[in-house]
């Protein structure tokens, strides 16, 4: 669809317009998710992080009176989002490498809520829960310790499909803390561990 008058249509949106709002998300979605996944390398991340871009314009719809492109202002602020969602995204699956590697040594600080057979019971129920090919991969990763690149040497696949299915295993993992220990997975692992900044290289390696 070609938008003879976009300058109308994002007027119409600034003004609280969901039917034009609803015109704009299906012409521009297929080229915002493309440059999601370039970034994030996973459906799952990427439909959720465009969800959160187009959210994120409607509520500030108001400026759109001031864009002269809609595409480029889109895709500017889908690059800007992924980007801190990956960042978030490495973040967490450092940490939670700390907590699935460390999580013996944590008990004493937390003998009230779980004793340590039941975090290793715990883990391995998570484990249950992936497929096939994302246990072995976190298996390889998190529990033998090898990089992205010598657990695709391993299994015969490329390093995109190992971070895909590292990425995917630790949003389970994330959630199921949270869930199911009944405590934010951030406080657990502000409370019981220490560690240093991530380098940020790791973004772009």
């Amino acid at each position: 669809m070609y938008f003879l008058n976009e300058s109308l249509i994002l007027k119409q949106i600034s003004e609280g317009d969901e039917k034009a709002f609803s015109e704009i998300y299906a012409n521009y979605k297929p080229d915002l998710y493309r440059l999601v996944y370039k970034i994030l390398k996973s459906s799952d991340v990427t439909n959720d992080t465009c969800q959160e871009v187009f959210i994120k314009i409607w509520e500030d719809r108001q400026k759109l009176t001031e864009v002269h492109s809609f595409k480029s202002y889109l895709l500017v602020a889908g690059k800007n989002h992924s980007l801190n969602v990956l960042k978030k995204v490495l973040s967490e699956e450092k940490r939670l490498s700390g907590f699935v590697q460390n999580y013996s040594d944590a008990h004493n600080g937390i003998e009230d809520k779980v004793q340590s057979d039941e975090y290793q019971s715990f883990l391995q129920s998570i484990l249950a829960t992936l497929t096939p090919q994302s246990k072995k991969v976190f298996q390889l990763c998190r529990q033998q310790g090898m990089s992205y690149d010598e657990a695709a040497e391993n299994m015969g696949v490329s390093r995109s499909l190992i971070k895909k299915h590292m990425v995917r295993s630790m949003k389970i993992m994330r959630l199921a803390v949270e869930r199911d220990l009944g405590i934010a997975f951030g406080f657990v692992l502000s409370t019981f561990f220490d560690f240093a900044e991530m380098d940020l290289l790791m973004i772009f390696a």
